[in-house]
């Protein structure tokens, strides 16, 4: 069993976990940047996170991921940028939000290459649904930008369809404020993005 389900099998162990990652880890960084933070959910091995960062050493940057050696492997390279505006963090997404401090806010979200559950008995596992859009706008501040970039088109066209039918989204085109190249873009190089910003 992962060690992490062993020692937070409940949710509010859980809960308690975030909650300190904010009050004790974040809260320094998060003092010299009004109480914001861009948010990379799903940060697999670091790469654009960590480059991101390190041109953007003005914000607070937090990415997470559910799989421990992904974690790791983004923490590894975070020692070699030396950025103390970046933080990795094992959690899952919805989890995340929800035991988020709501005085803080997030100014950016950035979901690159999510699991696309395929198969139509698997789509509500996609992070990106009603729900989902619903718990953000608790979180996000009054100019927040949601950026979503995959290679599957069929999900996609789903997120496109949940954001145009959003009250609190609107779609404003697909440009990225920063390009790298990411371990998953690099084996997938046909890819589609989109830019939501809160409204």
């Amino acid at each position: 069993m992962d060690y992490f389900l062993k020692e937070f099998s409940d949710k509010k162990s859980r809960k308690g976990r975030v909650e300190d990652f904010f009050n004790n880890e974040l809260s320094r960084s998060l003092s010299l940047t009004n109480n914001l933070f861009d948010l990379e959910i799903g940060c697999g091995h670091g790469h654009w996170l960590n480059a991101y960062s390190d041109l953007n050493r003005d914000i607070t940057c937090v990415g997470i991921d559910l799989i421990s050696k992904r974690i790791q492997k983004s923490n590894n390279k975070k020692s070699s940028f030396r950025c103390n505006n970046l933080y990795f963090y094992k959690a899952e997404a919805n989890e995340f939000l929800s035991f988020k401090p709501l005085s803080v806010k997030i100014r950016n979200i950035f979901i690159l290459f999510p699991d696309p559950w395929p198969k139509k008995r698997h789509h509500k596992r996609r992070l990106i649904q009603n729900n989902f859009l619903d718990l953000l706008k608790l979180h996000v501040s009054d100019k927040s930008l949601l950026y979503f970039r995959t290679d599957h088109l069929e999900y996609f066209k789903w997120a496109e369809e949940k954001f145009q039918n959003s009250a609190n989204w609107t779609l404003i085109g697909d440009k990225w404020p920063f390009e790298h190249e990411t371990f998953f873009q690099n084996l997938l190089p046909n890819y589609k993005s989109l830019v939501a910003k809160f409204i």
